[in-house]
């Protein structure tokens, strides 16, 4: 028996706010995206973070059989291009200190749950790109919240679909392992930052 779409989609929401608005609070974006400095050292964090977990959730297997396909919505490669837009070289980007305490899901639905938080940043992204409308990021700097550009909406709304494949069964770990890569971004960052 899977989960009704909108009643998984509601269940992360709801156990996942908390720990959202925390990160949310802590980024500041209107701050960190008024000056180029700090809105690179936002991006090498976020580096920091996605490439590893990005590179742990893709040794599970099943991804493309769920309609996932890393080659279209990994942020890694985003988040390169921004940082190249920058000046930062290769070399650069292999210096930055790289997160090792990340989430540790133990099966594809967990793995989806560390997926949750890194496809809702597309919809976050929405709302960024008007401030850095109203900033002086380079256009070419924009690609990570930019993402899917105008899919965003219907590449959320397959997202969810994909949600909806899993036995009732996995929601609750689902949702454990999506709070707690919240959790571990926000530390990750505070870190980062020092």
């Amino acid at each position: 028996m899977t989960h009704d779409s909108s009643e998984t989609l509601s269940h992360l929401r709801t156990a996942t706010a908390d720990a959202h608005r925390q990160l949310e609070d802590q980024i500041d974006i209107p701050r960190t995206c008024a000056a180029p400095g700090t809105y690179v050292r936002l991006l090498e964090g976020f580096l920091g973070f996605f490439e590893p977990l990005e590179s742990a959730l893709q040794k599970f297997d099943g991804w493309d059989e769920r309609g996932f396909h890393w080659r279209d919505r990994a942020k890694t490669p985003m988040l390169r291009e921004d940082l190249h837009a920058f000046g930062l070289s290769e070399s650069d980007l292999a210096s930055l200190p790289r997160c090792t305490d990340l989430p540790d899901p133990t099966n594809l639905a967990e793995a989806f749950g560390c997926a949750y938080v890194l496809e809702g940043s597309t919809l976050g992204g929405r709302h960024i790109m008007g401030a850095l409308a109203q900033s002086q990021i380079p256009q070419a700097a924009r690609h990570y919240f930019a993402s899917y550009g105008e899919q965003v909406p219907a590449r959320w709304r397959e997202f969810c679909g994909m949600l909806a494949t899993f036995p009732t069964s996995d929601s609750d770990a689902m949702t454990d392992v999506a709070v707690n890569t919240f959790h571990k971004l926000g530390a990750w960052l505070t870190v980062a930052h020092e």
